[in-house]
């Protein structure tokens, strides 16, 4: 039966990892060929009653992915490295086009639209989450 739940969590992309965190929505937007990063996206719900954070994310296709949070200051768009994204209880975090996002280096192949890259999701209580997250055009 776990199994079965498992499965059919991957495919209709939602995952619920231990604790009460459900990782759903994920996505990695297409770059042109040769491109040396590649963006991705996804919502992390943390139905738990306990804060909890992302603190890192790795995947076998990119060798180096970092958490990053876009902000437009005084008209000029900006993009920052954060170390963490804060999980509230009860409470969800959408990573997005214009906000926080992952910003994935030197991918070994790039992967094209259709494709689907695994990502892991490491919290800051220990756990960790893997993703299937499909490569799609920008939309």
């Amino acid at each position: 039966m776990r199994f079965l739940l498992a499965l059919l969590a991957l495919t209709t992309g939602m995952v619920s990892a231990d604790g009460g965190l459900a990782v759903q929505n994920a996505w990695i937007r297409e770059a042109p060929p040769g491109a040396s990063m590649m963006a991705a996206y996804l919502t992390i719900d943390n139905g738990s009653d306990q804060d909890n954070a992302l603190v890192g994310v790795s995947s076998p296709t990119f060798p180096r992915i970092m958490m990053h949070r876009s902000e437009t200051v005084d008209g000029i768009a900006r993009m920052q490295h954060v170390e963490r994204i804060a999980l509230p209880a009860h409470g969800s975090v959408e990573l997005a086009p214009g906000g926080y996002h992952l910003m994935m280096a030197t991918p070994d192949p790039q992967p094209v639209a259709g494709e689907r890259v695994a990502l892991t999701l490491h919290f800051a209580d220990g756990g960790e989450q893997q993703v299937m997250a499909p490569v799609k055009k920008k939309p």
